[in-house]
């Protein structure tokens, strides 16, 4: 760029990979906490469909949790505040992985 340019010159700010993977991977994590939270509510509404809400809801959060899991992984840098920032993806994937577990007695009240 020539030097008389430089001073009209405006500087684009861009999305980085990294934060769009993070925001896939919350948006993953988002959608199967969603899925169990819809499941909780229509098992509280209608008792008799727990097991087929909870069965449909595992599966979904289940691969949320699986991809953006890998998603947040693949995304870590080696600073400090990336890795804190990286953090809550990868918490919220992993507590996808251990809900049907705490969900399964729904499971057993039917």
């Amino acid at each position: 760029m020539p030097r008389p340019a430089r001073p009209i010159w405006v500087p684009r700010t861009y999305a980085r990979r990294r934060h769009r993977s993070w925001m896939v991977s919350m948006s993953l994590a988002t959608l199967g906490w969603a899925a169990w939270w819809t499941a909780l509510v229509v098992v509280k509404i209608a008792p008799g469909t727990a097991s087929g809400m909870t069965i449909g809801a595992s599966v979904v959060s289940e691969l949320c949790a699986l991809l953006g899991l890998a998603i947040a992984a693949a995304s870590l840098r080696a600073r400090r505040t990336w890795i804190l920032f990286v953090a809550i993806p990868l918490f919220a994937n992993a507590s996808l992985l251990v809900m049907p577990w705490l969900a399964s007695e729904l499971i057993r009240a039917e």
